[in-house]
Protein backbone atom coordinates (compact mmCIF):
# COMPACT_ATOMS: atom_id res chain seq x y z
CA UNK A 1 0.00 0.00 0.00
CA UNK A 2 1.47 3.77 -0.50
CA UNK A 3 0.02 6.85 0.66
CA UNK A 4 -2.73 8.87 -0.49
CA UNK A 5 -2.33 9.91 -4.18
CA UNK A 6 -2.64 13.11 -5.19
CA UNK A 7 -5.46 14.11 -7.37
CA UNK A 8 -4.82 14.88 -11.02
CA UNK A 9 -7.84 13.84 -13.42
CA UNK A 10 -7.42 16.82 -15.71
CA UNK A 11 -3.81 16.16 -16.23
CA UNK A 12 -5.05 12.97 -18.12
CA UNK A 13 -5.67 15.21 -20.88
CA UNK A 14 -2.64 17.18 -21.65
CA UNK A 15 -0.10 15.21 -19.32
CA UNK A 16 3.72 16.75 -18.48
CA UNK A 17 4.50 17.84 -21.87
CA UNK A 18 1.58 20.39 -21.66
CA UNK A 19 3.42 22.49 -19.35
CA UNK A 20 5.90 22.78 -21.99
CA UNK A 21 3.57 24.02 -24.83
CA UNK A 22 4.52 27.32 -25.54
CA UNK A 23 7.95 27.03 -25.68
CA UNK A 24 8.42 23.28 -26.69
CA UNK A 25 6.65 20.63 -28.89
CA UNK A 26 4.36 19.22 -26.01
CA UNK A 27 0.83 18.35 -25.12
CA UNK A 28 -1.72 15.30 -25.14
CA UNK A 29 -6.19 14.29 -25.19
CA UNK A 30 -9.86 16.51 -26.73
CA UNK A 31 -13.24 19.17 -26.57
CA UNK A 32 -17.17 23.69 -30.91
CA UNK A 33 -20.73 23.12 -31.00
CA UNK A 34 -23.60 25.49 -29.70
CA UNK A 35 -26.21 23.73 -27.43
CA UNK A 36 -29.19 24.65 -30.86
CA UNK A 37 -26.08 22.01 -32.94
CA UNK A 38 -26.25 19.77 -29.75
CA UNK A 39 -29.60 19.23 -30.49
CA UNK A 40 -29.79 19.01 -33.84
CA UNK A 41 -26.98 16.11 -33.58
CA UNK A 42 -29.53 14.99 -31.00
CA UNK A 43 -32.05 14.18 -33.31
CA UNK A 44 -30.39 12.31 -35.41
CA UNK A 45 -28.80 9.79 -33.09
CA UNK A 46 -30.89 6.15 -32.89
CA UNK A 47 -32.17 7.42 -36.74
CA UNK A 48 -29.86 4.63 -38.47
CA UNK A 49 -29.54 1.04 -37.94
CA UNK A 50 -27.05 0.59 -37.89
CA UNK A 51 -9.18 -10.73 -25.03
CA UNK A 52 -6.00 -10.64 -24.27
CA UNK A 53 -6.82 -10.82 -20.42
CA UNK A 54 -8.76 -13.01 -18.37
CA UNK A 55 -12.37 -11.83 -18.19
CA UNK A 56 -13.58 -10.05 -15.20
CA UNK A 57 -16.93 -10.65 -13.83
CA UNK A 58 -20.00 -8.51 -15.67
CA UNK A 59 -19.93 -5.40 -15.27
CA UNK A 60 -23.23 -3.46 -13.68
CA UNK A 61 -26.23 -2.39 -15.65
CA UNK A 62 -26.38 1.48 -16.28
CA UNK A 63 -28.36 2.75 -13.65
CA UNK A 64 -31.93 3.92 -15.50
CA UNK A 65 -35.44 2.74 -14.85
CA UNK A 66 -38.37 3.12 -16.61
CA UNK A 67 -40.73 1.23 -14.48
CA UNK A 68 -41.35 1.80 -10.64
CA UNK A 69 -39.21 -0.53 -8.37
CA UNK A 70 -40.66 -1.64 -5.10
CA UNK A 71 -38.05 -0.24 -3.21
CA UNK A 72 -37.06 3.11 -5.25
CA UNK A 73 -35.46 5.76 -4.11
CA UNK A 74 -36.01 8.78 -3.20
CA UNK A 75 -37.63 11.46 -6.10
CA UNK A 76 -35.23 14.61 -6.38
CA UNK A 77 -34.37 17.37 -8.48
CA UNK A 78 -31.29 17.87 -9.81
CA UNK A 79 -29.84 19.86 -7.78
CA UNK A 80 -27.11 23.14 -9.02
CA UNK A 81 -27.36 25.20 -12.03
CA UNK A 82 -26.10 27.39 -14.38
CA UNK A 83 -26.51 30.76 -13.32
CA UNK A 84 -26.58 34.13 -15.29
CA UNK A 85 -26.32 33.88 -18.75
CA UNK A 86 -22.67 33.80 -20.04
CA UNK A 87 -21.52 34.87 -16.64
CA UNK A 88 -22.61 31.91 -14.54
CA UNK A 89 -19.99 30.03 -17.52
CA UNK A 90 -17.02 32.30 -16.68
CA UNK A 91 -16.79 32.04 -13.18
CA UNK A 92 -17.74 28.21 -12.99
CA UNK A 93 -14.45 28.31 -15.54
CA UNK A 94 -12.33 30.45 -12.73
CA UNK A 95 -13.27 28.70 -10.44
CA UNK A 96 -12.54 25.45 -12.47
CA UNK A 97 -9.25 26.42 -13.53
CA UNK A 98 -8.30 29.52 -10.58
CA UNK A 99 -10.38 29.93 -7.91
CA UNK A 100 -11.15 26.83 -6.59
CA UNK A 101 -8.70 24.10 -9.36
CA UNK A 102 -10.69 20.80 -10.44
CA UNK A 103 -10.51 18.80 -7.24
CA UNK A 104 -12.29 21.53 -5.47
CA UNK A 105 -14.21 22.50 -7.91
CA UNK A 106 -16.37 18.85 -7.81
CA UNK A 107 -16.01 18.25 -3.86
CA UNK A 108 -17.07 21.67 -3.05
CA UNK A 109 -20.30 21.60 -5.42
CA UNK A 110 -20.80 17.47 -4.26
CA UNK A 111 -20.90 18.73 -0.48
CA UNK A 112 -23.15 21.74 -1.17
CA UNK A 113 -25.56 20.41 -2.79
CA UNK A 114 -25.31 16.95 -0.71
CA UNK A 115 -25.77 15.02 -4.14
CA UNK A 116 -23.03 13.03 -7.09
CA UNK A 117 -25.70 14.20 -8.97
CA UNK A 118 -25.55 18.17 -10.04
CA UNK A 119 -26.12 20.71 -12.71
CA UNK A 120 -23.09 22.91 -13.51
CA UNK A 121 -20.68 24.62 -16.14
CA UNK A 122 -17.62 22.76 -17.72
CA UNK A 123 -15.11 24.32 -19.52
CA UNK A 124 -14.41 25.76 -22.05
CA UNK A 125 -17.00 29.06 -21.92
CA UNK A 126 -17.53 32.32 -23.19
CA UNK A 127 -16.62 34.50 -24.73
CA UNK A 128 -14.34 32.62 -26.78
CA UNK A 129 -16.65 29.09 -26.78
CA UNK A 130 -20.68 28.74 -26.03
CA UNK A 131 -21.38 27.91 -22.44
CA UNK A 132 -21.00 24.46 -21.59
CA UNK A 133 -23.97 23.08 -19.33
CA UNK A 134 -24.20 19.45 -17.98
CA UNK A 135 -25.70 17.18 -15.97
CA UNK A 136 -22.27 15.93 -13.44
CA UNK A 137 -22.37 11.99 -12.69
CA UNK A 138 -20.13 11.24 -10.13
CA UNK A 139 -20.60 8.38 -8.70
CA UNK A 140 -20.59 4.79 -9.75
CA UNK A 141 -24.39 3.96 -10.08
CA UNK A 142 -24.96 6.62 -11.86
CA UNK A 143 -22.21 6.36 -14.11
CA UNK A 144 -22.92 3.82 -16.49
CA UNK A 145 -25.96 5.17 -17.98
CA UNK A 146 -22.75 7.54 -20.56
CA UNK A 147 -22.09 3.99 -21.56
CA UNK A 148 -25.73 3.33 -22.68
CA UNK A 149 -26.13 3.89 -26.28
CA UNK A 150 -29.69 3.08 -26.26
CA UNK A 151 -30.59 6.19 -23.76
CA UNK A 152 -27.95 8.30 -24.85
CA UNK A 153 -26.27 9.86 -28.46
CA UNK A 154 -22.27 10.35 -28.31
CA UNK A 155 -22.61 12.77 -31.55
CA UNK A 156 -20.52 15.05 -31.48
CA UNK A 157 -19.87 15.42 -27.83
CA UNK A 158 -16.89 14.07 -26.83
CA UNK A 159 -16.50 16.47 -24.34
CA UNK A 160 -19.95 18.59 -24.03
CA UNK A 161 -20.18 20.89 -26.36
CA UNK A 162 -16.32 21.70 -27.41
CA UNK A 163 -15.25 20.53 -30.92
CA UNK A 164 -12.31 21.55 -32.30
CA UNK A 165 -12.24 22.10 -35.62
CA UNK A 166 -12.31 19.22 -38.38
CA UNK A 167 -9.48 21.24 -39.75
CA UNK A 168 -7.37 19.32 -37.70
CA UNK A 169 -8.60 16.00 -39.10
CA UNK A 170 -8.60 16.63 -43.04
CA UNK A 171 -11.96 17.73 -43.21
CA UNK A 172 -13.51 14.64 -41.54
CA UNK A 173 -15.02 13.88 -38.31
CA UNK A 174 -13.01 11.54 -36.94
CA UNK A 175 -14.62 8.37 -35.67
CA UNK A 176 -14.80 9.37 -31.79
CA UNK A 177 -16.88 12.15 -33.03
CA UNK A 178 -19.46 9.47 -34.61
CA UNK A 179 -22.74 8.24 -32.47
CA UNK A 180 -23.00 4.19 -33.43
CA UNK A 181 -25.90 5.12 -34.94
CA UNK A 182 -23.88 6.42 -37.85
CA UNK A 183 -22.79 4.27 -40.77
CA UNK A 184 -19.19 5.64 -40.59
CA UNK A 185 -19.46 4.78 -37.23
CA UNK A 186 -19.24 1.06 -38.29
CA UNK A 187 -17.76 0.49 -41.33
CA UNK A 188 -14.48 2.90 -39.57
CA UNK A 189 -14.64 0.66 -36.12
CA UNK A 190 -14.79 -2.49 -37.79
CA UNK A 191 -11.56 -1.79 -39.49
CA UNK A 192 -9.80 -0.30 -36.59
CA UNK A 193 -11.20 -3.65 -34.56
CA UNK A 194 -10.16 -5.87 -37.86
CA UNK A 195 -6.39 -4.12 -37.78
CA UNK A 196 -5.76 -4.47 -33.50
CA UNK A 197 -6.86 -8.34 -34.42
CA UNK A 198 -5.02 -8.80 -37.16
CA UNK A 199 -1.65 -7.48 -35.59
CA UNK A 200 -2.23 -9.07 -32.36
CA UNK A 201 0.93 -11.55 -32.74
CA UNK A 202 2.78 -8.48 -32.55
CA UNK A 203 1.71 -5.72 -30.01
CA UNK A 204 3.65 -6.93 -27.03
CA UNK A 205 6.91 -8.64 -28.71
CA UNK A 206 6.95 -4.53 -29.43
CA UNK A 207 6.71 -3.43 -26.77
CA UNK A 208 8.99 -5.59 -24.66
CA UNK A 209 11.47 -4.44 -27.50
CA UNK A 210 10.38 -0.75 -27.23
CA UNK A 211 10.84 -0.81 -23.18
CA UNK A 212 14.26 -2.25 -23.25
CA UNK A 213 15.48 0.18 -25.68
CA UNK A 214 14.88 3.09 -23.33
CA UNK A 215 17.04 1.33 -20.00
CA UNK A 216 20.53 2.86 -21.20
CA UNK A 217 18.87 6.47 -21.61
CA UNK A 218 17.28 6.17 -17.61
CA UNK A 219 20.60 4.81 -16.56
CA UNK A 220 22.69 7.24 -17.87
CA UNK A 221 20.20 10.06 -17.01
CA UNK A 222 20.82 8.38 -13.45
CA UNK A 223 23.94 8.55 -13.74
CA UNK A 224 24.15 11.98 -14.49
CA UNK A 225 21.72 13.03 -12.41
CA UNK A 226 22.00 11.17 -8.50
CA UNK A 227 19.27 12.73 -7.43
CA UNK A 228 16.68 11.79 -9.58
CA UNK A 229 15.87 11.94 -13.54
CA UNK A 230 12.71 12.66 -15.64
CA UNK A 231 11.19 9.76 -17.30
CA UNK A 232 8.87 10.79 -19.75
CA UNK A 233 10.50 11.58 -22.50
CA UNK A 234 11.50 8.05 -22.65
CA UNK A 235 7.89 6.80 -22.15
CA UNK A 236 6.57 9.25 -24.89
CA UNK A 237 8.68 7.25 -27.85
CA UNK A 238 7.89 3.38 -26.20
CA UNK A 239 4.56 4.42 -26.82
CA UNK A 240 4.69 6.17 -30.96
CA UNK A 241 8.08 2.87 -31.69
CA UNK A 242 5.20 0.14 -30.49
CA UNK A 243 2.01 1.97 -32.47
CA UNK A 244 4.51 2.37 -35.59
CA UNK A 245 6.40 -0.59 -35.67
CA UNK A 246 3.53 -2.60 -35.10
CA UNK A 247 1.05 -1.34 -37.27
CA UNK A 248 3.41 -0.01 -40.23
CA UNK A 249 6.55 -2.23 -39.93
CA UNK A 250 8.55 0.70 -40.04
CA UNK A 251 10.97 2.92 -37.56
CA UNK A 252 9.00 6.30 -36.89
CA UNK A 253 12.67 7.82 -37.33
CA UNK A 254 13.38 6.70 -40.68
CA UNK A 255 10.91 9.99 -42.15
CA UNK A 256 11.67 11.65 -38.89
CA UNK A 257 8.43 11.34 -37.30
CA UNK A 258 8.55 12.38 -33.63
CA UNK A 259 6.63 12.09 -30.40
CA UNK A 260 6.77 15.99 -30.52
CA UNK A 261 5.21 15.86 -33.93
CA UNK A 262 1.66 14.77 -32.61
CA UNK A 263 1.97 16.69 -29.27
CA UNK A 264 2.28 19.87 -31.01
CA UNK A 265 -0.60 18.90 -33.52
CA UNK A 266 -2.86 17.71 -30.43
CA UNK A 267 -2.02 21.37 -28.55
CA UNK A 268 -4.40 23.66 -29.76
CA UNK A 269 -7.08 21.06 -29.47
CA UNK A 270 -6.76 20.98 -26.14
CA UNK A 271 -5.49 23.81 -24.88
CA UNK A 272 -9.17 25.33 -23.74
CA UNK A 273 -9.71 22.45 -21.77
CA UNK A 274 -6.37 22.84 -20.00
CA UNK A 275 -4.11 24.26 -17.02
CA UNK A 276 -0.79 24.05 -18.48
CA UNK A 277 1.02 25.88 -14.87
CA UNK A 278 1.01 29.40 -16.63
CA UNK A 279 0.38 32.07 -14.60
CA UNK A 280 -3.73 31.89 -14.35
CA UNK A 281 -3.87 35.48 -15.97
CA UNK A 282 -1.66 34.61 -18.69
CA UNK A 283 -3.85 30.98 -19.06
CA UNK A 284 -7.04 33.19 -19.22
CA UNK A 285 -6.06 35.09 -22.09
CA UNK A 286 -4.33 32.91 -24.29
CA UNK A 287 -5.49 29.87 -23.74
CA UNK A 288 -8.93 29.91 -22.26
CA UNK A 289 -10.32 32.72 -24.87
CA UNK A 290 -8.91 32.25 -28.04
CA UNK A 291 -8.99 29.55 -30.69
CA UNK A 292 -5.42 28.51 -31.83
CA UNK A 293 -6.07 28.29 -35.75
CA UNK A 294 -5.13 24.76 -37.42
CA UNK A 295 -2.92 26.76 -39.60
CA UNK A 296 -0.52 27.27 -37.19
CA UNK A 297 0.38 23.33 -36.66
CA UNK A 298 -0.67 22.68 -40.25
CA UNK A 299 3.19 22.20 -41.51
CA UNK A 300 3.01 19.09 -38.59
CA UNK A 301 0.20 17.49 -39.35
CA UNK A 302 1.16 17.15 -42.71
CA UNK A 303 4.24 15.41 -42.07
CA UNK A 304 2.50 13.40 -40.26
CA UNK A 305 0.08 12.91 -43.22
CA UNK A 306 2.69 11.83 -45.75
CA UNK A 307 4.37 9.55 -43.31
CA UNK A 308 1.04 7.17 -43.09
CA UNK A 309 0.57 7.74 -46.58
CA UNK A 310 3.79 6.40 -47.61
CA UNK A 311 4.09 3.49 -44.74
CA UNK A 312 0.77 3.08 -44.69
CA UNK A 313 -0.71 2.06 -48.24
CA UNK A 314 -1.77 -1.58 -47.58
CA UNK A 315 -3.86 -0.31 -44.02
CA UNK A 316 -5.53 2.22 -46.41
CA UNK A 317 -6.02 -0.40 -49.26
CA UNK A 318 -7.68 -2.52 -46.40
CA UNK A 319 -10.20 0.07 -45.31
CA UNK A 320 -11.07 1.02 -48.55
CA UNK A 321 -11.48 -2.70 -50.03
CA UNK A 322 -12.81 -4.96 -46.85
CA UNK A 323 -14.62 -1.98 -44.88
CA UNK A 324 -15.82 0.35 -47.70
CA UNK A 325 -13.91 3.36 -45.76
CA UNK A 326 -12.95 6.13 -48.46
CA UNK A 327 -9.03 6.35 -48.44
CA UNK A 328 -8.68 10.37 -46.76
CA UNK A 329 -11.47 8.84 -44.16
CA UNK A 330 -9.41 5.89 -43.45
CA UNK A 331 -6.00 8.04 -43.33
CA UNK A 332 -7.28 10.40 -41.23
CA UNK A 333 -9.02 8.00 -38.98
CA UNK A 334 -5.95 6.17 -38.50
CA UNK A 335 -3.74 9.40 -37.80
CA UNK A 336 -6.18 10.37 -35.06
CA UNK A 337 -6.47 6.76 -33.82
CA UNK A 338 -2.54 6.51 -33.64
CA UNK A 339 -1.91 9.82 -32.23
CA UNK A 340 -4.62 10.88 -30.70
CA UNK A 341 -6.04 7.77 -29.18
CA UNK A 342 -3.23 5.55 -28.79
CA UNK A 343 -0.26 7.65 -28.62
CA UNK A 344 -1.88 10.04 -26.72
CA UNK A 345 -3.16 7.88 -23.91
CA UNK A 346 0.09 5.56 -23.57
CA UNK A 347 2.00 8.80 -23.47
CA UNK A 348 0.28 10.28 -20.19
CA UNK A 349 -0.51 6.38 -18.88
CA UNK A 350 3.11 4.78 -19.20
CA UNK A 351 4.61 7.48 -16.47
CA UNK A 352 2.02 7.04 -13.82
CA UNK A 353 2.75 3.32 -13.91
CA UNK A 354 6.01 3.98 -13.00
CA UNK A 355 5.48 6.42 -11.02
CA UNK A 356 2.87 4.62 -8.31
CA UNK A 357 5.03 1.36 -9.08
CA UNK A 358 8.02 3.04 -8.16
CA UNK A 359 6.27 4.15 -4.56
CA UNK A 360 4.73 0.63 -3.34
CA UNK A 361 7.04 -1.14 -1.04
CA UNK A 362 10.32 -3.05 -1.86
CA UNK A 363 8.78 -6.19 -0.47
CA UNK A 364 5.84 -6.04 -3.28
CA UNK A 365 8.28 -5.02 -5.66
CA UNK A 366 10.02 -7.81 -5.03
CA UNK A 367 7.44 -10.38 -5.46
CA UNK A 368 6.06 -8.36 -9.11
CA UNK A 369 9.70 -9.06 -10.19
CA UNK A 370 9.21 -12.73 -9.07
CA UNK A 371 5.84 -13.46 -10.56
CA UNK A 372 7.39 -11.60 -13.52
CA UNK A 373 10.00 -13.47 -14.24
CA UNK A 374 8.85 -17.01 -13.30
CA UNK A 375 5.88 -16.41 -15.79
CA UNK A 376 8.19 -15.56 -18.37
CA UNK A 377 10.21 -18.53 -18.00
CA UNK A 378 7.17 -20.52 -17.71
CA UNK A 379 6.41 -19.89 -20.90
CA UNK A 380 9.30 -20.67 -22.74
CA UNK A 381 11.69 -17.15 -21.92
CA UNK A 382 9.84 -14.52 -24.15
CA UNK A 383 7.02 -11.97 -23.36
CA UNK A 384 4.19 -12.86 -24.40
CA UNK A 385 -0.17 -12.79 -23.67
CA UNK A 386 -0.10 -16.43 -22.27
CA UNK A 387 3.08 -14.99 -20.03
CA UNK A 388 1.07 -11.83 -19.00
CA UNK A 389 -1.44 -13.89 -17.72
CA UNK A 390 0.42 -15.87 -15.48
CA UNK A 391 1.45 -12.50 -13.81
CA UNK A 392 -2.36 -11.24 -11.79
CA UNK A 393 -0.40 -8.89 -9.46
CA UNK A 394 1.09 -7.02 -12.36
CA UNK A 395 -2.08 -6.85 -13.81
CA UNK A 396 -4.17 -5.55 -10.72
CA UNK A 397 -0.88 -2.63 -10.55
CA UNK A 398 -1.81 -1.69 -13.76
CA UNK A 399 -5.60 -1.81 -13.25
CA UNK A 400 -5.13 0.30 -10.11
CA UNK A 401 -3.22 2.82 -11.97
CA UNK A 402 -5.79 3.13 -14.26
CA UNK A 403 -8.51 3.47 -11.90
CA UNK A 404 -6.86 5.97 -9.94
CA UNK A 405 -5.22 7.86 -12.99
CA UNK A 406 -7.87 7.22 -16.32
CA UNK A 407 -6.17 8.71 -19.10
CA UNK A 408 -9.49 9.68 -20.72
CA UNK A 409 -11.03 11.44 -17.12
CA UNK A 410 -14.35 12.57 -18.61
CA UNK A 411 -17.46 11.08 -20.29
CA UNK A 412 -20.09 13.11 -22.21
CA UNK A 413 -23.15 12.17 -23.59
CA UNK A 414 -26.57 13.73 -24.65
CA UNK A 415 -29.98 12.14 -23.64
CA UNK A 416 -32.01 10.59 -26.42
CA UNK A 417 -35.29 10.13 -24.25
CA UNK A 418 -36.21 11.42 -21.05
CA UNK A 419 -35.23 8.85 -18.79
CA UNK A 420 -34.45 8.56 -14.31
CA UNK A 421 -31.05 8.68 -13.36
CA UNK A 422 -29.93 6.31 -9.80
CA UNK A 423 -27.42 7.66 -7.38
CA UNK A 424 -26.84 5.64 -4.07
CA UNK A 425 -29.33 7.32 -2.25
CA UNK A 426 -32.07 9.22 -4.87
CA UNK A 427 -33.52 9.52 -8.22
CA UNK A 428 -33.05 12.10 -10.60
CA UNK A 429 -34.67 13.04 -14.00
CA UNK A 430 -33.59 13.77 -17.17
CA UNK A 431 -34.74 15.16 -20.22
CA UNK A 432 -34.35 14.71 -23.78
CA UNK A 433 -31.45 16.31 -25.07
CA UNK A 434 -29.68 17.30 -21.80
CA UNK A 435 -26.01 16.85 -21.85
CA UNK A 436 -24.20 13.96 -19.26
CA UNK A 437 -21.22 14.30 -18.12
CA UNK A 438 -19.18 11.84 -15.25
CA UNK A 439 -15.91 12.44 -13.95
CA UNK A 440 -14.17 9.10 -14.04
CA UNK A 441 -11.39 10.31 -11.41
CA UNK A 442 -14.33 11.04 -8.98
CA UNK A 443 -16.37 8.23 -9.70
CA UNK A 444 -13.52 5.85 -9.60
CA UNK A 445 -12.62 6.59 -6.07
CA UNK A 446 -16.87 6.13 -4.85
CA UNK A 447 -16.23 4.60 -1.46
CA UNK A 448 -19.83 2.93 -1.50
CA UNK A 449 -17.76 1.02 -4.18
CA UNK A 450 -13.80 0.62 -3.27
CA UNK A 451 -14.03 1.41 0.46
CA UNK A 452 -12.46 3.89 3.15
CA UNK A 453 -8.97 3.50 1.08
CA UNK A 454 -10.41 4.29 -2.43
CA UNK A 455 -7.93 7.48 -2.59
CA UNK A 456 -5.50 4.73 -1.83
CA UNK A 457 -3.02 3.34 -4.55
CA UNK A 458 -3.12 -0.34 -3.76
CA UNK A 459 -1.33 -2.58 -5.91
CA UNK A 460 -2.50 -5.57 -4.90
CA UNK A 461 -6.49 -4.17 -4.95
CA UNK A 462 -7.64 -6.51 -7.93
CA UNK A 463 -5.73 -9.74 -6.97
CA UNK A 464 -8.04 -12.53 -5.61
CA UNK A 465 -11.41 -13.35 -6.10
CA UNK A 466 -12.67 -10.42 -4.14
CA UNK A 467 -10.23 -8.33 -6.19
CA UNK A 468 -11.92 -9.91 -9.48
CA UNK A 469 -15.57 -8.65 -8.22
CA UNK A 470 -13.82 -5.05 -8.02
CA UNK A 471 -12.44 -4.69 -11.00
CA UNK A 472 -15.49 -4.99 -12.84
CA UNK A 473 -16.20 -1.42 -11.36
CA UNK A 474 -13.02 0.24 -12.97
CA UNK A 475 -13.69 2.18 -16.16
CA UNK A 476 -11.86 3.48 -18.35
CA UNK A 477 -11.73 4.30 -22.59
CA UNK A 478 -15.75 4.87 -22.75
CA UNK A 479 -16.66 1.58 -21.14
CA UNK A 480 -16.05 -0.99 -18.21
CA UNK A 481 -12.79 -2.88 -18.39
CA UNK A 482 -14.25 -5.94 -19.23
CA UNK A 483 -16.57 -4.33 -22.13
CA UNK A 484 -15.45 -6.09 -25.74
CA UNK A 485 -15.25 -3.14 -27.87
CA UNK A 486 -17.64 -3.57 -31.16
CA UNK A 487 -18.88 -1.47 -33.55
CA UNK A 488 -22.48 -1.27 -31.83
CA UNK A 489 -20.49 0.58 -28.70
CA UNK A 490 -18.27 2.97 -28.00
CA UNK A 491 -16.04 1.36 -25.65
CA UNK A 492 -12.27 2.19 -27.15
CA UNK A 493 -11.19 -0.21 -29.54
CA UNK A 494 -8.00 -0.95 -27.66
CA UNK A 495 -9.99 -1.64 -24.58
CA UNK A 496 -8.37 -4.37 -23.67
CA UNK A 497 -5.19 -3.74 -25.57
CA UNK A 498 -3.79 -0.49 -23.46
CA UNK A 499 -3.89 -2.89 -20.26
CA UNK A 500 -1.77 -5.55 -21.60
CA UNK A 501 0.59 -3.36 -22.95
CA UNK A 502 1.11 -1.33 -19.69
CA UNK A 503 1.27 -4.88 -18.09
CA UNK A 504 4.20 -6.33 -20.49
CA UNK A 505 5.77 -2.50 -19.92
CA UNK A 506 6.30 -2.82 -16.61
CA UNK A 507 6.81 -6.60 -16.73
CA UNK A 508 9.91 -5.46 -18.87
CA UNK A 509 11.19 -3.21 -16.14
CA UNK A 510 10.87 -6.15 -13.59
CA UNK A 511 12.80 -8.69 -16.00
CA UNK A 512 15.82 -6.16 -16.03
CA UNK A 513 15.63 -4.19 -12.60
CA UNK A 514 14.71 -5.94 -9.29
CA UNK A 515 13.47 -2.83 -7.90
CA UNK A 516 13.33 0.95 -8.95
CA UNK A 517 12.31 4.32 -6.89
CA UNK A 518 10.44 7.27 -8.11
CA UNK A 519 9.31 10.65 -6.57
CA UNK A 520 5.53 10.85 -6.10
CA UNK A 521 4.38 12.85 -9.31
CA UNK A 522 4.27 16.84 -8.63
CA UNK A 523 1.20 17.80 -10.43
CA UNK A 524 0.61 21.78 -11.77
CA UNK A 525 -2.59 22.20 -12.89
CA UNK A 526 -2.66 19.32 -15.78
CA UNK A 527 1.07 18.93 -15.74
CA UNK A 528 2.57 16.29 -14.29
CA UNK A 529 6.76 15.51 -13.83
CA UNK A 530 7.84 12.14 -13.39
CA UNK A 531 11.02 11.62 -12.09
CA UNK A 532 12.72 8.21 -11.41
CA UNK A 533 15.17 8.25 -8.25
CA UNK A 534 16.67 4.89 -8.65
CA UNK A 535 17.08 1.58 -10.58
CA UNK A 536 18.38 -1.02 -9.26
CA UNK A 537 19.77 -3.95 -11.79
CA UNK A 538 18.77 -7.79 -11.57
CA UNK A 539 20.90 -10.06 -9.40
CA UNK A 540 19.84 -13.39 -10.07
Amino acid sequence: MMKKVPYQHGAMICHRQSALLLSSPAIGEALAIAKLALRKNHRACGSETMAALPPVPPSPSPSTTTTEPRNQLPLRAIPGGYGLPVLGAIKDRLDFFWFQGEREFWESRRKKFKSTVFRTNVPPSPPAFPSNKVIMLLDQKSFPVLFDMDKVCKKDVLLANYMPSTSFYGGIRPCIYLDTSEERHTKIKSFMLSLLKEKSSLWIPEMDKATTEIFPSWESKLKENPNGAELSSETGQVALNVLIRTLMGVEPSQDGLTPSMFSIWLGPQLLPIASVGLPHLLEELILHNIRVPYLLVAYFYNKIQSFFRKHGGDLLDKAEKEFGVEREDALHNIIFTTGFNAFGGLNIFLPYVVSCVGLVSEDMKAEMAKQAREAVEAEGGAMSVAALQRMPLLRSAVYEVLRIYPPVPYQYATAKVDMVIESHDSRHEVKEGEILGGCQPIALRDPVVFGDDAETYRADRFVGAEGEKLLKHVMWGNAFANTVASANNKACAANELVPLLAQAFLAAIFLRYDSFKTAAPIIKGNAATHTLISLTPRTA
